[in-house]
């Protein structure tokens, strides 16, 4: 009898400390750790967005490349992280109750591999049976790198043709890998890292409408039908969208005012060095349009001047209209138009249609004589 309570009365202890274990257990928490080759410092940085905020971690690592990182979380979200002094990057999935474990090469990002959850493992899978190509594309942008600090500019440009066939080549698997897996979140990952470009519109669409079931709603995809739609406003053969500025004589600029003449749009910064020196190729080519009397007029759209005002007599060699705008990147100009590097130059049309993106400011003079059928032979 003694020895059938002392039983019952130990399954109850051990009912109640697995009831007081389980309890104490989080559900929304999550662990991401690995061990990593060739990181330097002694940190680095993980961020991930919800809604409109953006939060950044300092992660610790060790000299062996080793860390862990736990957090709490309440759906599958987006982890950046970031390496060397923010030069290389890589991203993984987390959510409630996932163990993701990283392991590689911080030279080689695209060649983590990241397992713990069903998109990390089918991400992994796809890295895996493209691995001399990640492989390719991650040489060639170390070398490039390092010729771009040695200012080897013809060796750089040789690379950008190699990179460019390598990752149409890799965004035509990821078409693939879309079209047979069209309800796995990783497909709308591959769409957000080969697609997510103001030149792919068309494949971005086209392979956005081949999702189903979660696909559609996990929450990027949104994103990536707002991205479209926003860059759709001002792609080429746009209507050029509208704006009101005031420039630096205080008197209210509109696009519309230019209605009947070839307008170019330069975008750039009182901050930007190579906006500077572009200056004068600016002032060249508009000085020659006008003495070719060609239909068009230059506005420049000019973001920072609050950080570093426009010099006060810059009137006396620019004479174009120059709109200072506050809002650094985010400025309306510039979030309408979709710029995300400067210089960048647009040309609209006189019925205000957006006819090139992207145009060096020293090939505006060639593509007026071509648009005015006056191309010299």
């Amino acid at each position: 009898m003694l020895k059938n309570n002392i039983l019952y009365y130990t399954g109850l202890i051990l009912l109640f400390v697995s009831i007081v274990t389980s309890c104490s257990k989080n559900p929304k928490e999550f662990e991401i750790s690995g061990k990593l080759d060739n990181v330097t410092g002694d940190h680095f940085f993980m961020s991930h967005e919800i809604g409109d905020s953006v939060f950044i971690d300092t992660v610790a690592i060790s000299a062996k490349g080793e860390f862990s990182f736990r957090s709490e979380i309440d759906t599958l979200t987006e982890y950046s992280l970031y390496f060397n002094k923010n030069t290389k990057s890589t991203f993984v999935l987390a959510n409630k109750g996932w163990k993701v474990e990283l392991k590689g090469d911080v030279l080689y990002p695209d060649l983590i591999d990241v397992k713990g959850g069903d998109v990390n493992d089918d991400l992994t899978n796809f890295k895996e049976k493209n691995k001399t190509l990640l492989k390719s594309r991650a040489d060639i942008l170390n070398t490039a790198e390092k010729n771009i600090k040695n200012e080897d500019s013809l060796v750089v440009k040789d690379y950008v043709v190699e990179l460019k066939n390598i990752n149409f080549e890799l965004s035509n698997i990821a078409a693939a890998y879309v079209k047979a897996n069209p309800d796995k979140i990783a497909s709308v990952m591959l769409i957000n890292t080969f697609f997510k470009d103001e030149t792919s519109i068309p494949r971005l669409d086209e392979n956005l409408s081949l999702l189903k079931g979660k696909a559609i709603d996990f929450p990027l995809t949104a994103e990536l039908k707002s991205f479209r739609d926003k860059i759709k406003l001002s792609a080429v053969n746009a209507y050029a969208p509208g704006f009101s500025i005031k420039n630096i004589q205080d008197k209210t600029v509109q696009l519309s005012d230019f209605r009947g003449k070839y307008v170019l749009l330069l975008f750039a910064a009182t901050t930007c060095d190579v906006c500077r020196d572009e200056k004068q190729d600016a002032i060249d080519v508009y000085n020659e349009l006008k003495k070719q009397k060609k239909n068009i007029e230059f506005i420049s759209i000019v973001k920072d001047s609050e950080q570093v005002p426009l010099s006060e007599n810059i009137a006396d060699s620019v004479k174009w209209n120059i709109l200072p705008v506050k809002g650094g990147w985010a400025a309306k100009p510039f979030d309408t138009y979709y710029i995300r590097e400067i210089p960048y130059n647009i040309l609209i049309s006189p019925t205000g249609i957006i006819l090139e993106r992207d145009l060096p400011i020293r090939a505006v003079i060639s593509k007026m004589e071509e648009l005015t059928g006056e191309k010299k032979k």
